[in-house]
């Protein structure tokens, strides 16, 4: 059954919401793959956010949309659109769906309306990166289409 999903601008309220807890989402992701320690991890990702958003909701070639499903607010999608030799491609920096409504197929319809919004704004490709352990991310991008790219690899030595 395919949901009714819109893609909508997201506003300010929603956006400082967001900021502060997917600072803290990003900097405990870092810690669990391994690559920053804790007592650095909340100002890293505080660092790569102001570098990446300076103006916030109103960064150029960056838009962020709250993720609705008929009238409710599910999740957001923070995209960054450029144009790379000539190439209209789209890079997803942030996807994340409301913890109670993931498992419901929502992930599903929200990448094939973010396929639909890419094709409206004639982007040729689109790129993510997701950690190693997030396994039920990497299965939903398989499942629509996506393709492993390479890998970072490492070895810890005691």
């Amino acid at each position: 059954m395919s949901m009714t999903i819109n893609l909508r601008p997201m506003n300010e309220e929603t956006f400082k919401s967001y900021y502060q807890t997917s600072l803290e989402d990003y900097a405990e992701q870092h810690v669990i793959a391994g690559n920053w320690k804790e007592e650095d991890a909340l100002l890293l990702a505080k660092n790569q956010f102001e570098e990446l958003l300076p103006n916030g909701l109103h960064t150029n070639e960056h838009i962020l949309f709250s993720i609705y499903e008929e009238e409710e607010k599910i999740g957001i999608l923070w995209l960054h659109v450029y144009t790379n030799d000539g190439v209209k491609q789209m890079f997803i920096y942030d996807i994340k769906l409301d913890e109670d409504q993931r498992g419901n197929g929502y992930g599903t319809d929200t990448m094939k309306a973010l396929d639909d919004y890419a094709k409206s704004e004639k982007v040729k490709q689109i790129r993510l990166h997701v950690f190693a352990h997030n396994k039920r991310a990497i299965s939903l991008y398989k499942k629509v289409g996506y393709e492993v790219e390479g890998h970072y690899m490492r070895k810890t030595l005691s």
